[in-house]
C-alpha cells in the first residue's frame, strides 16, 4: 500500500494489483492517436480472403480473428486459445501485430511481447456472450464497436453459423452509430 502511493508506476505494484496491469496494458495500445484518427475499421472472420487488405489499411485499422489468415498482417488479432495464441506468437506475419486475449489468458502471457488484455466490453453480460468460449471473430468485432469506429468493414466473416449471425445482428442493433458493411465474393450463378 505504501509503494502504491509513493510509486504508482512500479513494477511491485503492478504485480500487486493485476487490476492496474491489465489497466496499463490494454488502454495504452488501443488508445493510439494515428490509429484512431480513421474513421473506419476493417474485421477480418474466420473464413479464408482473397481480399487486398493494403486498401483496407489504408482506410484505418486491420483487426484479424485468431490466425485464420495467417498470410496476411494486422494491427491487431483477437484470440481466446492458448494453442492459437502459442502459434501466433511463433508466426513471423504476427511480429507486429497486438495479439489481445481474454484476461484468464493474458496472466499467463503477461511478460510476452505483444500480448494485451481485451478491454471489459460494455454489456457483454446482455449479449451472452464469454470471451473465453465464443469464437474470435465476434471478439473481433466486439473490439471494433469498442474502438468507436463509425464503419465496420467486416471481410471473411463466418455468417452461416447461426450463433455468429445472431451475435452480429444483436450487436449491430446494440450500436446504432456504427454502420457493418458485410463484403463477399458475389454470387454463383450458373446460367
Amino acid at each position: 500500500p505504501i509503494a502504491m502511493v509513493f510509486f504508482p508506476l512500479s513494477m511491485i505494484v503492478c504485480l500487486q494489483n493485476c487490476r492496474y496491469l491489465f489497466a496499463l496494458t490494454v488502454f495504452t495500445p488501443l488508445n493510439n492517436y494515428n490509429i484512431m484518427k480513421s474513421a473506419y475499421i476493417t474485421v477480418v472472420g474466420n473464413l479464408p480472403v482473397s481480399f487486398d487488405l493494403e486498401q483496407a489499411r489504408a482506410l484505418g485499422p486491420v483487426i484479424a480473428s485468431a490466425n485464420a489468415n495467417r498470410a496476411m498482417t494486422y494491427d491487431y488479432a483477437t484470440v481466446n486459445t492458448e494453442t492459437n495464441l502459442q502459434d501466433m506468437l511463433n508466426s513471423a506475419n504476427f511480429r507486429g501485430t497486438e495479439l489481445l486475449v481474454p484476461e484468464k489468458l493474458f496472466k499467463k502471457y503477461v511478460f510476452f511481447d505483444g500480448v494485451n488484455c481485451l478491454p471489459d466490453f460494455p454489456g457483454l453480460k446482455s449479449y451472452d456472450i464469454d470471451p473465453d468460449k465464443c469464437s474470435p471473430q465476434t471478439l473481433a468485432l466486439m473490439l471494433a464497436v469498442y474502438l468507436r469506429q463509425t464503419i465496420v468493414f467486416l471481410v471473411g466473416y463466418d455468417i452461416s453459423n447461426p450463433v455468429e449471425l445472431t451475435r452480429l445482428k444483436s450487436i449491430a442493433l446494440a450500436n446504432p452509430d456504427c454502420k457493418f458493411m458485410y463484403l463477399c465474393n458475389p454470387p454463383r450463378t450458373y446460367q
